[in-house]
Formats: C-alpha cells, structure tokens, sequence
C-alpha cells in the first residue's frame, strides 16, 4: 500500500504543473484583460468629457465674439483674437483623440472635432457677416464660408448611417438653401435674397443641426469605445473561466485514473516444514570443544621409545 501511494502521489503531482500552470496563465490573461478594459473605459470618459468641455468653451467664446464685434473699431481685433482662442480650444480637442485606445475610436473621435470645426467655420463666417462685410472682411468672410462647406462635403462619407441621414437633410433643407443663398449674395457684394429675419432664422437653425451633428458624431466615438471595453471585460472573464475550467478537468481525469492503478503482487517466500532452517551464526553453541585424541598418543608413544 505504501508504494501504491507513493506511485498515486507521483501522478497526482504531475497533474499538479500543467493545472497549475493552467491557473498561473488564466490569473495573468484576466489581470491583463481586465486592466485593459478599465483603460478602455476611462479613455471614453475622458474623451466624453474633452469633447463636452470644449464644445461649452467654443461655443461662449463664439457668443464673446460676436458682442465683441459688434464694435467697428474692435471687428477686426476681436474677431482674430476669439478666432485663434477657438482654433486653439480645438486642437487641443484633436490632440486628445491621439489616446484613443484603438485606430477605430481614434478615427471616429477625429471625425467628430472635424464637425465641431465644420460647425465653428460656419459660425465664424456668421459673425463676420452679422458684423457687416466690407472690403477688409469679405475676403476672410468667402474663404469661411467655402472652407466649411468643402469640410463638410469631405466629412460626409465619413459620417455613422445616422449621421449621413442627418446631412443629407440638412442639405437638403429649406433653411441651408436660405443660409447658402444669402452667404453668396454676401460675397458677391449683392442685395439680400430673403429678408433679415428669414436669414438669421435659417443661420440658427443650420448652427443647430451642425452642433447636433457634432454631438451624435462624439457620441458615437464615446459609445463605441465603451462598447470595446465591454467585449474586451467579457473576453477576460471568458477565457479565465475556460482556462480555470480546464484545470479543474484535467485534475479530475487524473484522479479517477490514479484511482485505477494496480496495486502491485508481491510474492512472498514462506518455509516449508521439511526444509532446514539455517541457524544464524549468533545463535550457536559456545561450549569448549575436546581436544583430538591423536595428539596425546603421539606423545605416549614417545615415552615408550625412551
């Protein structure tokens, strides 16, 4: 019995290192996974939270623009000066999307700053012509607004099944026909094609569905991003249970295979009767033997002769 627990032991331990090993890799496959998508996850909020942070500060420096230009003697001044403040708050927005945990969130979060800067080229062409459009303006007024329209042509393919949706209505509208119609009367130095109220209505309403497009577009970044931390959360938990499933298995098969280990005959040598049984040396007689006769009748036979 003694040696066929020492052969069980034996095996039982040589299931031992592959299921451990089994456990060790499934411990560091979930710590990795697992850190990964906590990564994953604090990186959406964090761009949720850039992206919320500069929208709010472009759009109160582009209201501070339009008060400050309402002064002809600080047009110009102040349109440069909350321009490049604006430019500035967005490319910051762009330089945050360069930690984006994937290619796919990356390139979705730079289409979204691409539509926040689409929908600043509007505005910025909006206060440059609310302002009035003379000799000095009308120039930075026309390259504004062509640069917002080919962006947004260009971001267009670019956009979510939604958001093309979204654009093609806003192009299509009513209210973007008014708005493109009195920006070219605008450059072209012609009389107004609708009147004013007309005019800042359909400029209102295009600057809504530009900030909307923004929004469902960073949405869209943030939720996919959340959606990877969740598959790569789940892919962790899924593979530590099939590993941690598999070690569990393999240590039950040994066991039932040790349990059918033969137990070892063997055989043993017992007397028979007729058989002599040697004695142990230890275990002889120790009287003192008679000495042989023939050495005390050699000495008889000596005296005789003298």
């Amino acid at each position: 019995m003694k040696y066929l627990r020492s052969v069980r032991g034996r095996m039982l331990c040589i299931a031992f290192v592959p299921a451990g090993a089994l456990v060790v890799v499934a411990v560091v496959i979930a710590f990795f996974l697992v850190h990964q998508a906590n990564r994953t996850r604090d990186s959406a909020l964090d761009a949720a939270d850039a992206a919320g942070r500069t929208a709010r500060a472009v759009v109160a420096l582009q209201g501070q623009r339009s008060a400050a230009m309402s002064a002809p003697d600080q047009r110009t001044a102040a349109y440069a000066n909350f321009t490049q403040r604006i430019d500035t708050a967005i490319a910051g927005l762009r330089d945050h999307t360069r930690y984006a945990p994937d290619a796919e969130s990356a390139y979705q979060q730079t289409t979204a700053v691409e539509l926040l800067s689409v929908a600043e080229g509007m505005d910025r062409s909006d206060s440059l012509a609310l302002a009035g459009i003379d000799g000095v303006t009308r120039r930075p007024f026309t390259e504004a607004v062509a640069a917002y329209r080919a962006e947004l042509d260009r971001l267009a393919p670019q956009l979510t099944e939604s958001g093309r949706i979204a654009y093609e209505s806003l192009t299509r509208s009513a209210d973007w026909s008014r708005l493109a119609a009195v920006e070219d009367a605008f450059a072209a130095a012609e009389p107004l094609p609708v009147p004013e109220s007309t005019w800042r209505s359909a400029a209102y309403t295009v600057s809504q569905q530009l900030g909307g497009l923004y929004s469902q577009q960073s949405q869209y970044a943030v939720q996919l991003t959340l959606d990877d931390g969740r598959r790569t959360l789940a892919g962790a938990i899924a593979a530590s249970t099939a590993l941690l499933l598999s070690a569990g298995l393999l240590l039950v098969v040994v066991r039932r295979l040790v349990a059918r280990v033969p137990v070892p005959v063997v055989p043993i040598m017992v007397p028979t009767m007729q058989a002599a049984i040697p004695r142990p040396r230890h275990a002889r007689s120790r009287r003192p033997r008679l000495p042989e006769p023939w050495p005390m009748k050699a000495v008889l036979d000596d005296l005789r002769r003298r």
